[in-house]
């Protein structure tokens, strides 16, 4: 048996850390009863003049392979959502928490609405929500190493008030190298 890295560990907490504070967060605004409605589906990085590259995550965390001169790219996450009206609402008004990963000291996440600064949330077709984020803005300021995401929407104000969450993915930015060692060990 191996033993487990210390990065592991310390991703784990983060992803607690992360997630307690968001729930808080989303309690502290007013009362609201929270449930989880957006479930992560599939996730692609796109860059203008190439194919689509499949991204595969394993488990809440999705590893992105990018090098510092890819400019222009974006991230899309296809989310699954059981009632087509709360897809439809939530793609207008809905907003995104980003927090840096692997930092010095604990931050409290960054809350961004969708369909400005480089996010951008549509309903599909078939049902569910596809969530756009530039590379700039997903990447940007302390979220250099990766970011955790959450997608919320909240149905309104007052005691009717209904949060709908995403799951935290760990969207974590790593070498090519490092994603082919990692491919080749199965891990």
């Amino acid at each position: 048996m191996q033993p487990i890295p210390k990065w592991a560990l310390w991703l784990g907490g983060a992803l607690v850390w992360v997630a307690g504070v968001s729930l808080a967060l989303f309690a502290l605004a007013g009362p609201a009863r929270a449930e989880l409605a957006f479930a992560p589906e599939a996730a692609r990085l796109v860059c203008a003049g190439a194919a689509p590259e499949a991204l595969k995550a394993r488990g809440n965390t999705l590893p992105l392979p990018v090098q510092a001169q890819r400019r222009g790219c974006r991230v899309e996450i296809d989310f699954a959502v059981a009632d087509a009206a709360v897809a439809a609402r939530a793609a207008g008004s809905a907003r995104v928490e980003l927090v840096g990963l692997k930092r010095a000291r604990a931050t409290f996440p960054e809350r961004l609405a969708v369909n400005r600064a480089g996010i951008g949330l549509a309903a599909r077709p078939g049902g569910g929500l596809t969530l756009s984020i530039a590379l700039e803005t997903l990447l940007g300021g302390e979220r250099g190493q990766g970011a955790a995401l959450i997608l919320a929407w909240r149905s309104g104000e007052g005691a009717e008030a209904r949060s709908y969450l995403s799951p935290t993915l760990i969207i974590e930015r790593v070498e090519p190298s490092t994603l082919l060692r990692a491919k080749r060990t199965g891990n």
